[in-house]
């Protein structure tokens, strides 16, 4: 009851803990490496099996499909940082986590189809679908920032193994001050002290903290962008030029066939549907709509695409680059969605290669734009 009285006589407080959710330290690198690691396994398993002539184990009666081996992977992912605290158990769960779900979800057609269709024409997209949905929760996962002193307190007391396990430097320890110094500040009087005890003990100068050693994902990405910056400005810009050139160049080949075709004799569908079906580019009937879909959105990011080049030569860089951003993701969403259910995972090369130039542009914009539009905007006003 409220109004229970403890052996002292005053009242003793109700406890209501407080059990929002906060996000793990790091938690956007854990689903990054579960990004890369999905992707990886399923283009290899697709790759494997294609060159194996996709070889089954097991008997006359069992067959072990790769999802099994992806749901144990999974089980293992979801039960070690159960059992061990250090943080590389959290590394080793995304890893295997990203790994395991991709050879769950490659047999998706088996589990949609009542006669377990591996090649099921929609599994490929469904996979494609789920990869998006997992980067939309990579890019709102990366967003989220710990504001609330409480937050910030979660954040520092799990940086705290860093000392715990030898390997804290310089910049790790400033980060760390900075949430406990923010936590100092909460209106929860037992959460200030315990902040206030924690950075008395960090700013200790027998606390162990080493210099700063970049990691190797660190220096590889300090390696690529000291590699790319060779490059220079100028052929870098006409190497995306290029690159959307041949977007441009790709969506002008699939309409102009169609304009040829329409210039058959007899009906247009007729003539389409005899020529993409004796190519083997449409397994059925049903899939020359889609096709003429697919066209029709391509046509749309090669006038993207061509108005991004001409803003980038013509009207300004920064223009330039938006729009080949967005031509681009819109490809990526859509296009390359029809892609996969049309071509299944032969469409994997023509992803990997317009993921390659949307790198290539948002390098740009990193490395020569954005800069120049930050000095641009610390420029005093000009007088007359």
């Amino acid at each position: 009851m409220a109004n229970e009285r403890g052996s002292s006589g005053a009242p003793e407080r109700v406890r209501r803990p407080n059990l929002g959710p906060v996000q793990r330290f790091r938690a956007e690198s854990y689903v990054l490496i579960t990004l890369i690691s999905l992707a990886g396994s399923v283009i290899a398993t697709r790759l494997f099996l294609e060159l194996a002539g996709y070889p089954q184990l097991g008997s006359a009666t069992l067959h072990i499909a790769h999802a099994i081996w992806g749901g144990l992977l999974l089980y293992a992912a979801a039960i070690l940082p159960l059992i061990f605290a250090n943080g590389w158990a959290q590394t080793v769960s995304a890893v295997l986590n990203g790994i395991g779900a991709g050879l769950f979800i490659d047999e998706v057609g088996k589990f949609i189809t009542r006669d377990l269709d591996y090649f099921y024409p929609p599994a490929a997209p469904l996979v494609y679908a789920f990869f998006l949905l997992s980067v939309l929760l990579y890019r709102f996962v990366r967003r989220y920032k710990p504001e609330s002193p409480r937050a910030q307190l979660y954040h520092a007391l799990e940086a705290l193994q860093e000392i715990l396990d030898g390997d804290m430097d310089q910049a790790e320890r400033k980060r760390l001050l900075l949430w406990l110094g923010s936590a100092e500040r909460a209106d929860v009087p037992e959460m200030a002290r315990l902040a206030r005890a924690l950075s008395s003990y960090v700013r200790d100068p027998s606390t162990p903290v080493y210099p700063i050693k970049p990691t190797w994902w660190s220096r590889l990405l300090v390696s690529l962008e000291t590699w790319g910056k060779r490059l220079g400005r100028r052929a870098h810009r006409w190497l995306v030029v290029a690159m959307l050139g041949a977007l441009v160049a790709g969506a002008a080949v699939g309409v102009t066939r169609l304009i040829l075709t329409a210039a058959m004799p007899g009906p247009f569908h007729e003539a389409i549907t005899s020529v993409l079906l004796m190519e083997g580019t449409v397994r059925q009937l049903s899939d020359v709509t889609w096709y003429l879909v697919r066209v029709g959105l391509e046509a749309g990011v090669g006038l993207l695409a061509l108005a991004a080049i001409v803003y980038s030569l013509v009207i300004g860089e920064d223009a330039g680059s938006r729009l080949a951003v967005i031509a681009l993701a819109f490809s990526l969403t859509t296009v390359t969605l029809l892609n996969f259910y049309l071509n299944q995972f032969s469409a994997v090369a023509l992803a990997l290669g317009q993921l390659g130039i949307l790198m290539a542009v948002v390098l740009y914009r990193r490395w020569y734009i954005l800069p120049g539009l930050s000095q641009a905007s610390k420029l005093p006003p000009a007088t007359v």
